[in-house]
């Protein structure tokens, strides 16, 4: 049973091997005399033998140097070394996945293309190892080389995004995208946000609006850019934008609208334009009600001194889209206005355990959740596609 285990294991090295064991008794064979061929046929099969005896007892290390001089490096086998040494990557093995292809790069007869195809997998190594500085030196290597530099340009751009540099990750985008990758435009979007984001927590006003406006200008539909722009805004004290990218924001793509509420509140605060809110938000609620703003709508109504009409308010919202949240409000009014009840304060208990917490974020790529909004899922690392968990809980279910 071990051994099967073993063998499912190493299958990768065995489907390589097989054909390299034929294919180099077929090269030598051609070299000398039938006698020969037999006789390199034969060393050739016990050192194949030797060397899968070693993976199959997990000693790499000893069986690293068998095949390498069981496959001459000429430019004829360059592509079993790089694909020997892919399986040592893959497999965790970095030591030795080095080892082959710093031997190949050693090799002064290797042609220009295949010592940049060398040094890109070397600096794959090293990436995989977390050594960045190493790797970074090696692709800017491969892409002077003039062969493979789209590549080495996307691993690149990998370590700059891991690193959080910025400017650098822009640059590398860039030049991606003169050479007609477009699909990274809401990418470089990103990489200005979080130029923006850095210079906002800094107080460097002015040149996070230029930060947003640079990423808007590579993406329009640019959420994150819109939110920041009202961060800006209201950090500015320009209340009258604050609301009006909130509502531009609605038009594309409601769902976050959660991320910048507390600024529009304010800012019709602020304004002192409560009723205006009220109305803005009710409209929000009808087009949206998946949203779940019933409490916040209530609660400034309540605050105009209004308490029938924030129970009508609750009453209407029930009747026309039930959720949780929602009949929760509900009980609480209903306890207030009424004799107290056993029986409805174990309602109301139920209903406080039941209630949607919309305080959560998911990633719509890979399910990921979190209490606080990411913009680069820690997960399967996708840009913007974490969004606030919105979503009506029917009665009825």
């Amino acid at each position: 049973m071990q051994l099967m285990d073993e063998f499912i294991t190493y299958w990768p090295w065995l489907f390589l091997l097989l054909p390299v064991a034929y294919l180099f008794g077929w090269l030598k064979g051609r070299r000398g005399t039938k006698t020969d061929c037999a006789d390199q046929a034969a060393s050739l099969s016990s050192d194949y033998f030797k060397g899968l005896n070693y993976l199959l007892a997990d000693q790499q290390d000893k069986a690293l140097p068998v095949f390498l001089q069981l496959v001459q490096v000429d430019n004829e086998t360059i592509d079993t070394h790089l694909a020997l040494a892919t399986i040592f990557r893959r497999s965790g093995k970095l030591d030795q996945a080095i080892e082959v292809h710093q031997n190949l790069i050693a090799r002064p007869s290797l042609s220009p293309e295949y010592r940049s195809k060398s040094l890109l997998e070397l600096g794959r190594d090293y990436l995989a190892a977390g050594l960045f500085d190493r790797a970074e030196g090696l692709f800017n290597d491969v892409i002077k080389s003039g062969y493979y530099a789209q590549e080495a340009r996307q691993y690149m751009l990998t370590i700059y995004q891991q690193e959080k540099e910025w400017h650098e990750a822009i640059i590398v985008a860039k030049a991606l995208i003169q050479q007609g990758d477009s699909t990274l435009r809401p990418l470089i979007a990103q990489f200005y946000c979080e130029l923006s984001e850095s210079y906002l927590e800094n107080g460097n006003i002015k040149q996070a609006l230029t930060a947003c406006k640079d990423a808007l200008a590579y993406y329009p539909k640019c959420i994150r850019a819109v939110i920041l722009k009202a961060k800006i805004a209201y950090a500015s004290k320009q209340y009258k934008d604050v609301i009006k990218y909130v509502k531009q924001l609605e038009q594309i793509d409601a769902d976050y609208l959660p991320t910048v509420l507390d600024l529009c509140i304010s800012s019709f605060r602020e304004l002192s334009k409560i009723p205006e809110l009220i109305n803005y938000l009710q409209s929000v609620e009808q087009h949206h009600p998946e949203l779940n703003l019933t409490d916040i709508v209530v609660g400034l109504i309540n605050e105009n001194n209004d308490d029938d009409s924030a129970f009508e308010y609750i009453q209407q919202q029930i009747k026309q889209a039930p959720d949780i949240n929602a009949l929760s409000t509900y009980v609480n009014m209903l306890s207030n206005k009424t004799e107290p009840s056993s029986g409805l304060g174990n309602v109301k208990q139920l209903l406080e355990k039941m209630r949607v917490n919309t305080d959560q974020y998911q990633c719509r790529k890979c399910g990921y959740t979190s209490g606080t909004m990411n913009w680069h899922c820690p997960s399967c690392h996708s840009w913007g596609e974490i969004k606030p968990i919105t979503g009506n809980i029917n009665a009825k279910n």
